[in-house]
């Protein structure tokens, strides 16, 4: 009887591992349907990344980072501007930022700037649409 009940874990495991990678795949493939996260991927893409699963890349990792104060992440080279900056990310410090970053914050690294009001408006809902810095 032991083997029996041996294969049915066995099985029963199989089974969870697959939910659990269907359930991962179908949410990344909602999410590439989400303009907002295509925009994100486009524009922030290359440099950052809005995720606990993701490797890190140059810029700090965007995920909750309304609510967050700017330059806290450990791991990135913030300027001494930024970090002394005393901002904390909301909608409209983020839209400030993307509009032109070297304005905000003069001597700041990024030097990125996204023109378009409606780009910017999917990039900072996206961003919004994970939660906020603290929360769980």
């Amino acid at each position: 009887m032991w083997p029996d009940k041996f294969f049915m874990r066995l099985y029963a495991a199989i089974i969870l591992c697959f939910a659990l990678v269907s359930t991962s795949a179908i949410d990344r493939a909602h999410a590439e349907d989400d303009p907002g996260a295509k925009q994100f991927k486009k524009s922030c893409g290359t440099c950052h990344i809005a995720s606990l699963e993701d490797q890190k890349r140059q810029g700090p990792n965007l995920w909750k980072v309304l609510g967050r104060p700017a330059g806290v992440i450990d791991g990135f080279k913030y300027s001494e501007n930024l970090r002394a900056s005393g901002l904390t990310w909301d909608e409209a410090t983020l839209d400030a930022w993307l509009t032109n970053p070297k304005k905000l914050v003069p001597g700041t690294i990024m030097s990125y700037r996204q023109r378009n009001p409606d780009k910017r408006k999917l990039v900072i809902d996206y961003l919004a649409s994970m939660g906020r810095y603290g929360e769980d």
